[in-house]
């Protein structure tokens, strides 16, 4: 299973120190050679390059599992964050 082609964000939700903070990427998901071991997976092209999204994404700590959703929605990630008193950081 893959993930659509065109842009796509990435979330994971994120304890740090305490409190939860929601973690965002936005890239897009490109066609290519994916490994096929049994679940959703797609390959990926980010702004920061694939270092640069590895180092930032994991500088703040997420969890091993994320969502994927379709589109660039990081706009409303943020929306949901402050209405529900969630920091938000997004690193593309």
């Amino acid at each position: 299973m893959s993930v659509r082609h065109g842009p796509v964000t990435l979330l994971s939700v994120v304890e740090d120190g305490g409190s939860l903070k929601l973690l965002v990427a936005e890239g897009e998901s490109v066609p290519g050679p994916i490994l096929e071991i049994g679940n959703t997976n797609s390959r990926y092209r980010f702004p920061l390059g694939a270092r640069g999204f590895v180092e930032a994404w994991n500088a703040q700590g997420p969890a091993h599992h994320c969502a994927v959703g379709v589109g660039h929605i990081a706009d409303r990630i943020r929306k949901l964050g402050a209405l529900k008193g969630l920091r938000f950081t997004q690193v593309c």
